[in-house]
C-alpha cells in the first residue's frame, strides 16, 4: 500500500534494493582478493553480498552526475508537503479503522477465525499508531532538526524518482514495482551492459557474475506494471498520485 509506505517515511531512509552510495575507493586490495571493479575502484570477496549495491551505485551516481540530476526546490517543497498530508490522512484512517474494529470484536455472533483476523489487523493499527505517538513525543522541540531530516529524505526519493524517469525515457523497457517507487527494470539492465562493455565495470570472478546479473535478468523476482500504467508511475511521482481514500 502505497499510503503505508508514505506514512513512513520519516522512519525509512532509501529508495530502491540497490540505493547505495558507493563506498570510498580501495588501493591496497590484493589482486587475489579482487571479484570486480567498477570505475577504477577495486571490489573485493569481503564484499560479496555488497557486490550488486556497489557496482549499481557507482554507475548511478554517474549516471546522476553526467546528466545533472537534481531536484528543484519546488519538487522538494511538493513531497515534503505530499507526504505529511499522506502521513495525516493515514494517522487518521487507523484511527476510524481501530475504532471500527473495536466496536464489531464486541459483537458476541463474530466467529472465532474472524475474531482472530480482526484481532491481528487491530494489533497492526495500534502498533503503527504507537510508533506514531512515540515519534511525536521523542521529537518535542527538535522541529527544526526533523524539517532538516524531511528535506533530507525528500532529496533521496526525487533525486532517485528523477534518474528512474530520465533512464526510462533513454531505454525505455518494462517497468517493476517496488516499494520505494517503480523501478525501470529493463532501462536498468540495458545501461549496465552497455557500461560493461564500456569497461566501466568487470566481474573478475565469474562465480559472482550470474548472481549480480539475477535481479535484472530473472522476471519470476518482479511484478511488471502493464505498459500504459509503466509509463504513468515512472513519469508521476508516488507522492503526487492520490490514494483511494484521499478523494
Amino acid at each position: 500500500m502505497r499510503a503505508v509506505f508514505a506514512a513512513a517515511v520519516i522512519i525509512l531512509l532509501g529508495a530502491s534494493c540497490f540505493a547505495e552510495d558507493a563506498p570510498k575507493v580501495q588501493t591496497t586490495a590484493p589482486d587475489a582478493d579482487v571479484i570486480a571493479v567498477v570505475l577504477g575502484r577495486k571490489i573485493t570477496v569481503k564484499e560479496k553480498d555488497r557486490l550488486n549495491g556497489v557496482i549499481f551505485g557507482a554507475l548511478m551516481e554517474q549516471y546522476t552526475k553526467e546528466n545533472k540530476i537534481e531536484p528543484t526546490t519546488e519538487e522538494l517543497d511538493a513531497f515534503v508537503q505530499k507526504t505529511e498530508e499522506k502521513e495525516k490522512l493515514q494517522e487518521a484512517k487507523f484511527e476510524r479503522d481501530s475504532e471500527k474494529l473495536k466496536q464489531e470484536l464486541k459483537e458476541s455472533s463474530i466467529t472465532d477465525k474472524n475474531r482472530k483476523d480482526k484481532e491481528a489487523q487491530l494489533q497492526t493499527f495500534e502498533k503503527f499508531l504507537k510508533n506514531k505517538r512515540d515519534i511525536k513525543e521523542r521529537t518535542k522541540g527538535m522541529e527544526e532538526l526533523m524539517k532538516t531530516s524531511r528535506r533530507q529524505i525528500a532529496q533521496n526519493f526525487v533525486r532517485a524518482w528523477k534518474l528512474n524517469k530520465a533512464l526510462y525515457a533513454q531505454y525505455g523497457g518494462r517497468v517493476i514495482f517496488q516499494q520505494a517507487g517503480a523501478e525501470p527494470l529493463d532501462a536498468y539492465r540495458d545501461l549496465l551492459k552497455e557500461q560493461e562493455k564500456k569497461g566501466a565495470f568487470q566481474i573478475i570472478d565469474k562465480n559472482y557474475e550470474a548472481p549480480f546479473w539475477k535481479y535484472f535478468t530473472n522476471d519470476s523476482m518482479h511484478t511488471f506494471y502493464s505498459k500504459s500504467e509503466g509509463e504513468k508511475f515512472i513519469n508521476t511521482p508516488w507522492w503526487m498520485m492520490e490514494e483511494p481514500h484521499e478523494k
